[in-house]
């Protein structure tokens, strides 16, 4: 085998003792939430591409066996981060009667209840659309859902009870009378494929397709002798899990993880903020935290409670007395930063709409 000259051996030798290993090292990446403004993060990448280039030099080195695998491996790619979920519709569950709005300056008053339903929309236009109640004699309590479509319950023929689907544009695919003789039936939430139900066996799971159900929890597991008679003061399901609030216990919320209910998280507002009773609650979609609005000593407050730890995020005062009767309080997550809500408070006959916004 021909030889390397030796001047050109010693020239490779110091090149190779000169060239600096690596001494990059993973930086610690910052927190960067910060309470109270919005913020956005954008990352840039880019490739990086190493020329190596030796001039005036040709020698004929043995490199010995190629060790090159026959097959090597396929390259593997990260996979997209998931999609962020829908913002949850705020539907005016509990409005009746003449509401004031206003448009550009101009007042408006709208009727809700037994013909119309009422939802407001969450991009920070504020505004009021109304469906057109079908398939009941009433909408009881409905649930918007991410395509458009809403899940509603009300009175049906002869002293019944209907479950139903609506389709965005207002048609009602699908109707089933849900209430067994002798039995009270409520509406919690809904999904695609499911709505959850109040029964006296307990939290019911009820298929949207076929009408099977199946208990999830019983009353037992909640300790509560009944759900009818104001024992349940606030409730929400969602992606598996439960949260709601007892008039015994009026400023704690319970989560219950519904594949394995043996126990509940109890987390208490008034650990960490003046309560003097929770009015609603609305799990967030991954349900890690729920937005709660409450009274706090007169002060209508909404904030948002982590369900793991009990931790409570900002909070946002509303302008209305929680004492003006009635006062009903609807919430929703536009994401994960922010939520929403109105409070409908009446005044005789008509009554006023109070939004807000409580923004991390």
């Amino acid at each position: 085998m021909e030889r390397i000259p030796q001047d050109v051996e010693a020239l490779v030798r110091r090149a190779a003792q000169a060239a600096p290993g690596y001494g990059g090292d993973f930086a610690d990446i910052p927190r960067i939430a910060r309470r109270r403004r919005n913020r956005q993060a954008a990352g840039v990448a880019a490739g990086v591409v190493a020329v190596l280039a030796a001039a005036g030099v040709t020698a004929t080195l043995d490199r010995g066996p190629d060790r090159t695998p026959l097959n090597p491996p396929a390259a593997t790619t990260s996979a997209p981060p998931p999609a962020p979920a829908a913002a949850q519709r705020l539907m005016l569950n509990g409005a009746d009667g003449s509401y004031r709005t206003f448009d550009n300056g101009t007042q408006t008053w709208t009727e809700l209840g037994d013909a119309r339903a009422g939802e407001f929309t969450v991009d920070g236009t504020w505004q009021l659309r109304t469906h057109q109640v079908r398939g009941a004699g009433r909408w009881d309590r409905f649930v918007g859902r991410a395509d458009g479509s809403i899940v509603a319950i009300g009175p049906g023929r002869a002293g019944g009870v209907t479950l139903l689907a609506a389709d965005p544009d207002g048609q009602v695919r699908r109707t089933r009378e849900v209430m067994k003789p002798g039995e009270m039936v409520a509406l919690i939430g809904a999904t695609m494929e499911y709505a959850y139900l109040w029964r006296p066996a307990g939290l019911v799971e009820h298929s949207l397709n076929g009408g099977g159900e199946r208990v999830l929890l019983t009353p037992e597991q909640i300790d509560v002798t009944g759900f009818f008679d104001g024992q349940i003061v606030a409730a929400d399901v969602v992606a598996g899990r439960l949260a709601l609030t007892r008039a015994a216990t009026p400023c704690v919320v319970e989560f219950y993880d519904l594949s394995r209910p043996a126990e509940a998280d109890r987390r208490s507002l008034a650990a960490n903020a003046t309560c003097t009773r929770i009015l609603t609650v609305r799990l967030s979609p991954d349900a890690t935290e729920a937005a709660v609005a409450y009274d706090a000593d007169g002060q209508l407050t909404t904030t948002v409670l982590d369900a793991a730890t009990g931790a409570l995020s900002d909070s946002v005062e509303v302008d209305v007395e929680p004492s003006e009767k009635p006062l009903v309080v609807n919430v929703s997550w536009v994401d994960p930063r922010t939520v929403r809500g109105v409070a409908l408070h009446a005044a005789g006959a008509r009554g006023d709409v109070t939004p807000f916004t409580l923004t991390r």
